[in-house]
Parts: C-alpha cells; structure tokens; sequence
C-alpha cells in the first residue's frame, strides 16, 4: 500500500501492522507527512514514511513482535533520546516502541515476530536462542553494508508496490517478505551492538511512556504535571529532563501540540456540517475555541473549517 498524503496515520497503519500504536504529533508548521509506504506479511512488516515538518512519529510494537528504525534527512533527528545517524539501524531493544523526533525526514520501521528472529539469529550464529538478547538499542553498521541495507528495502516495497501484492498475496509476496527478512537479519549480524546506557531510575522512554499512558486515560479531559508526575512516579524535574530527552520539549507542551493534531485527525473524518469544528476541538480537549483555531492555523497553515472543508471537497 502507497498513500500520498496521510490523513489519519494510526487507523490507516494499525489494522495493517502489528502495532498497539502509530502516530505522528506536529509540532512546528508546515505540510503533513506524505508517501506512507506499508508493506505487512505474516513474517515481516514494513512502514515507511516522509516528514516534511518538525514533528514527533511515535510507534508502539506488539508484545509478540520486535521493531527496528533506520532515518535518513538533512535535519536533525533523535530516535528514543538518541541523535540519529542513517549509519546506524535502531532497535527498540528493552523498550516498547520508538519516538522519532525532528524536522523533515524519512523515517522505516521494520517489525518482525520475536521468535523468528531469535530463532534465525541463533542458528546463524551457532549459539542457543536464550543467549540472544534484543536489549541493544542501536547497530552500527558500516557504511557499505548500511546502504546495501537501505537500498534492497526499497527495492523490496518498490517490487511490492507494483505487483499490488497487498491486494492478492501469494509466492510473490511470499519471496519480498523473505528477501526483507534476509536484510534485516544480514543488518543485525553484521552490525556492533551499542550497549544500553544505564539509569539510576527508569529510563527517560519509560517515563514519557507512562505519562502517555495517564494522557490517554484522560480521554481529552484536563491533565496537569501533578497527573504525570504521579503516574511516571517521578519528581516534576525528572520528568522534565525525559520529556526533553524523548520528545525536545517540555511534557505540557507537548501534550498541548498532540491535541491539536488529535483535532486535525478527527477533523479529517468528520463531515461539513455545523458544529464539527467545536465536535472535533472539544474531542482533544481543546475548549477555547478562539484560542483554538488560531493555534490550528498557525501549525498546520489553514483553520479549522478549512481542513473540514476540504477534506470533504476531496471525498
């Protein structure tokens, strides 16, 4: 599957992938991601997107699966706290998912059933399947074999993509699903595994994990740092210091840019009929209206009844 402009990322890709979660929150103005790219089998998933504006990409693995991230871009990116460099393939190691955070960029995520990789990796090596340990958090590969990497995934979606394989799987598909497998697994063996860093307390990924996780809960009601404090157990300076680690900005603020792209997203769904536009804010929270749309405006380029306007036209 190909779509040029993504209009609702999470419920387009997770039904597709094996993800709890994936979305993308906007946080400086400019256009929305464009050329998300899926390719989702029974050994191996594939998603690829293009950002062309400062925002944070946030990916959720299922327990039974295991995710990878490589990024390429002229501007800055971090990747689970982490500077991004496209020589390195980011696994989520002991950690959920990932948050990539930067300007405009192209970000993949690869995701795989942990069995199967544990099991391919330790027959290749010749050891046990309890002595491979998915705890790294970045693989080094050189330059070479970083490119060869790069270049045969897109060769792979690219193949996918024109024999609609999506739509009617068979050996075809079959034979991209493994070649992709074949990469990564030639990735991961060849590369220098950085060890995790270590933490007095939990890591920064967990922290702003579990603050989510107290944000989602509250449903667009109102939450304060007191709430994600208590809900990460951590002190207001701590959570600070991961929130700016993970996500470059402070945990309020970004919650604040993550309503108004939650408002866009339904916004998208709705259809133009009076009183969509306060429907829509008031689902994210968001109940200044005034304050609201001139927020709107000034992240994503057009207000509120613009995007539903057009989004509508469109259909």
């Amino acid at each position: 599957m190909r779509i040029d402009e993504v209009g609702d990322y999470r419920s387009t890709v997770e039904p597709l992938l094996p993800l709890s979660e994936a979305s993308v929150v906007q946080v400086q103005p400019g256009p929305p991601p464009t050329n998300l790219s899926v390719f989702s089998s029974d050994k191996i998933s594939v998603l690829g997107v293009h950002h062309h504006a400062a925002s944070i990409g946030i990916v959720v693995t299922k327990p039974d699966c295991f995710s990878f991230m490589w990024w390429d871009g002229q501007q800055d990116c971090m990747i689970n706290g982490e500077t991004a460099r496209n020589t390195v393939l980011y696994s989520q190691g002991a950690h959920d998912g990932f948050h990539a955070v930067g300007g405009a960029r192209r970000t993949m995520g690869i995701a795989v059933r942990r069995k199967d990789l544990i099991g391919t990796v330790a027959a290749l090596g010749g050891i046990g399947p309890e002595d491979v340990l998915l705890n790294q958090t970045a693989l080094e590969l050189p330059a070479e074999a970083a490119a060869r990497f790069r270049t045969g995934i897109d060769f792979c979606l690219k193949q996918s993509l024109e024999h609609g394989m999506h739509e009617a799987p068979g050996v075809d598909a079959k034979n991209q699903s493994e070649a992709i497998f074949g990469l990564l697994v030639d990735a991961y063996l060849c590369s220098t595994r950085k060890k995790l860093r270590k933490y007095r307390g939990d890591p920064p990924e967990k922290i702003v994990r579990l603050a989510e996780e107290r944000f989602f809960a509250s449903q667009g009601a109102p939450v304060s740092l007191a709430d994600l404090c208590i809900a990460a157990g951590v002190s207001q300076a701590t959570l600070y210091r991961a929130f700016q680690s993970v996500c470059d900005m402070p945990p309020l603020a970004y919650f604040h840019k993550r309503r108004l792209t939650d408002a866009r997203r339904v916004l998208m769904k709705l259809p133009a009929k009076r009183g969509n536009v306060k429907q829509a804010a008031y689902s994210a929270g968001l109940t200044e209206l005034g304050r609201f749309s001139v927020e709107y405006r000034q992240l994503f380029g057009e207000t509120p009844l613009a995007t539903l306007n057009r989004k509508n036209a469109e259909n």
